[in-house]
């Protein structure tokens, strides 16, 4: 048995959480980054080939392309970890493009290139007296996550639009309405189609959830969420990802977030869990089938 962990960032906690526990089992692997690989001359031998970074969302367009048709060569021989077709459109628009195809419950909103598009739907809900949030569709961990509340007049809303999309959404303008909710999320974590993990979190000086910008967390051990967050792994087609559910005022869930490279050390530290042992349980499954 042998893994590739194909990455542009070996050195993340949980990707050398799950190298150690490969080890551990006497598994083969190996590390390669995107210009470790050369094609068309690459003729790789692998099982299994797991992909923990977002690295089909960094760099240019022409390195994007590249990198996909490194996947499609590795996922000729090998099962790829997340299933590429699934790592390609990954991104917050692809989630609100399947749960409203699904008609499940979601932010109302916008995706668009188009300033004055993007301008008009948060003048909307402003003027309707809902806040609004601001979103790149591909970063995590609460990064570049702001609020439109407290701006008003035209000029100012068009001016802070402009000013994002060149700092944070790279052209695209990612526009929610913002969820009166219970005052926490939950996160959960799915592998292979199982709820393996769930955490509350909760922040009281901030409205992101993230552990990554100071929220708490602590274990959630109730099932209620393990089928809608199932139903939407499966609708993106994600083997590993982590799942933010939003309760909101009156309790129904809307889901905000599936991640196609979910990090879960604040998972495990609140709850004992080895999720990268899972993980590798998961490996081994599909490899000796």
């Amino acid at each position: 048995m042998s893994v590739l962990i194909f990455t542009d960032n070996p050195n993340t906690g949980e990707t050398q959480l799950v190298r150690r526990e490969l080890v551990d089992r006497g598994i083969d692997i190996d590390y390669k980054a995107p210009w470790d690989i050369s094609l068309p001359d690459y003729d790789p031998d692998y099982d299994l080939v797991y992909v923990p970074s977002n690295m089909l969302h960094r760099g240019t367009t022409f390195e994007l392309l590249h990198r996909f048709l490194i996947l499609r060569r590795l996922d000729e021989n090998a099962t790829v970890i997340n299933p590429v077709e699934s790592m390609l459109p990954y991104s917050k628009e692809h989630l609100s493009l399947q749960l409203s195809r699904l008609g499940l419950p979601h932010p109302e909103t916008m995706i668009t290139e188009n300033v004055e598009k993007a301008y008009g739907f948060a003048e909307r809900l402003l003027e309707e007296g809902r806040e609004v949030v601001l979103k790149p569709i591909c970063l995590a961990r609460g990064v570049g996550v702001m609020k439109l509340s407290r701006i008003r007049s035209r000029e100012d809303l068009l001016q802070f639009l402009v000013w994002y999309t060149r700092s944070h959404g790279e052209g695209v303008f990612y526009l929610q309405e913002f969820i009166p909710n219970q005052g926490y999320d939950i996160r959960l974590f799915v592998i292979d189609g199982e709820v393996v993990g769930r955490e509350k979190r909760s922040n009281p000086e901030d409205f992101r959830y993230n552990v990554a910008v100071g929220a708490s967390a602590e274990p959630f051990t109730d099932p209620v969420y393990d089928e809608l967050a199932v139903k939407v792994a499966d609708a993106a087609g994600l083997k590993i990802t982590g799942l933010d559910v939003l309760p909101r005022d009156d309790g129904e869930p809307f889901v905000l977030e599936a991640n196609c490279f979910p990090g879960y050390k604040a998972l495990m530290n609140t709850t004992g869990i080895k999720i990268h042992e899972l993980i590798v349980d998961y490996f081994e499954r599909l490899i000796r089938g």
